[in-house]
């Protein structure tokens, strides 16, 4: 099983999202990828995040039909070990993401996948995440493709 890594600043909505949404999908439809997510914010008592998971990020996912699985994780900051753990590093807002990973880990930056969802500040949840589903769901065909013989 291959794993995948989803990166955002605080690891609260648009990465928590992703994982789930992901995993969902890939449990599904028989990919045989699974992903985590982290934050790249060092210090995520200044998120200024409430609770372990973003309301947005909950409600959104049982929109799109994904089922909660028990207590949900607090977010998790990605260190430098990480980078070697996962074939695939794909961060949700290059805009935001790659200026953070060129200060704080430049030598793994270049081989980071971005795409451009916005926080809540940026656009709005409903927008934002209409948006990373199709991306997501696209990921997992072309991984499925490409796991096939």
């Amino acid at each position: 099983m291959s794993r995948i890594l989803f990166l955002c600043t605080g690891n609260y909505y648009r990465s928590r999202f992703a994982e789930a949404y992901f995993n969902h999908a890939a449990q599904r439809d028989g990919v045989p990828w699974r992903a985590d997510s982290k934050a790249l914010a060092r210090d995520l008592r200044g998120t200024g995040n409430r609770g372990p998971i973003s309301a947005h990020a909950l409600a959104l996912l049982a929109a799109h039909g994904v089922p909660a699985r028990g207590e949900p994780r607090w977010p998790a900051r990605v260190e430098a070990p990480d980078f070697h753990r996962y074939p695939r590093i794909i961060a949700l807002s290059r805009r935001e993401h790659e200026p953070m990973m060129q200060a704080l880990f430049p030598e793994h930056a270049t081989r980071i996948e971005y795409l451009e969802i916005g926080d809540v500040d940026v656009e709005t949840p409903e927008a934002a995440i209409a948006r990373l589903a199709q991306d997501l769901d696209a990921l997992a065909a072309e991984l499925m493709a490409g796991s096939q013989p």
